[in-house]
């Protein structure tokens, strides 16, 4: 158990690390400390407690223990107009945890989700905010376990000028490029999914993006050919199912699989170092790329 929550604090200080970097397109005037009372932890105090600081803010906190030691605890704090709600729990019986953030000010507002899983080391995360300057949203998926990550974020300035960018990680690798947007799902993670989150099973080679084949019954699968990757491991890929995620990403761009290994394609880098090919056309050029399972888009892979 003691295990269980330490890994729960390393995925959850890892991912407050990645969404944090977000945080400075929303500011403004700040507002609210964290002091010594941020954040959340797995401590045995319950009840509610509240608070007024030096300054004006007034803060209440609710701590939840369950009986089977899961726990939550939410914190609201104001001050004027600023106002900032944090809330985040863990559940040991199922290794689910998650961490959210609200807040608004004069100057502008944000929010943020965390959602993942200590057994499996799979986590994802989402955040938006908005100022008088423009706005912003990003979000992205990973496993911190086999050190895989893949995200995209996209700002709009005053001027209606919109960027967008995307950072795919393995193990010591990362790269940073361009998103190509998708042609049918926009704008909201998880869009293509009804707006529910889409939690791959990590006992289903690739994650179960590009169909439910076990590793262990890799045999069974179609093979398509294999990649030789960055660090020099040779890939091997598989046929995509129709239903899955990985089949709707394809139709979506329009892509049609077909083996690794000639020059020119389009290589398409999955969860858990999976990897597709496709024959290139007017809406992704030939080279490699890699996935945002949230956003369902492909962003070029390009040496950070």
């Amino acid at each position: 158990m003691i295990a269980r929550r330490f890994a729960a604090v390393v995925v959850l200080c890892a991912m407050t690390t990645t969404v944090a970097g977000a945080r400075g397109f929303g500011g403004g005037g700040g507002g609210f400390s964290r002091g010594g009372g941020g954040g959340w932890d797995f401590h045995g105090d319950t009840g509610t407690h509240s608070s007024t600081g030096p300054m004006g803010t007034n803060r209440t906190t609710t701590v939840n223990q369950g009986a089977n030691g899961g726990y939550n605890r939410t914190t609201t704090a104001n001050n004027g107009d600023y106002n900032r709600t944090t809330n985040g729990g863990y559940n040991p019986n199922t290794g689910n945890f998650y961490h959210n953030t609200n807040g608004s000010s004069p100057y502008g507002s944000r929010n943020g989700n965390t959602y993942g899983n200590v057994n499996s080391g799979n986590y994802n995360h989402s955040a938006s905010g908005s100022n008088p300057y423009g706005s912003y949203s990003n979000s992205g998926s990973g496993n911190a376990y086999n050190h895989t990550y893949s995200g995209s974020g996209t700002a709009t300035n005053r001027y209606g000028q919109t960027y967008s960018t995307g950072t795919y990680a393995n193990n010591e690798y990362v790269y940073h490029g361009a998103v190509v947007n998708n042609p049918v799902y926009c704008c909201s993670a998880w869009g293509w999914n009804g707006g529910y989150a889409w939690y791959p099973a990590p006992y289903y080679y690739g994650g179960g993006f590009w169909g439910a084949f076990a590793i262990g019954a890799a045999a069974s699968a179609v093979a398509y050919g294999t990649v030789v990757a960055a660090n020099n491991e040779a890939v091997t890929s598989y046929q995509v199912e129709q239903s899955s995620p990985g089949a709707k990403l394809l139709e979506s761009y329009k892509l049609t699989q077909v083996p690794c290994g000639p020059a020119n394609l389009v290589v398409i880098y999955g969860p858990n170092n999976s990897v597709i090919c496709a024959t290139p056309n007017n809406l992704v050029a030939a080279g490699n790329y890699s996935v945002n399972q949230q956003t369902l888009t492909i962003t070029s892979e390009k040496p950070a």
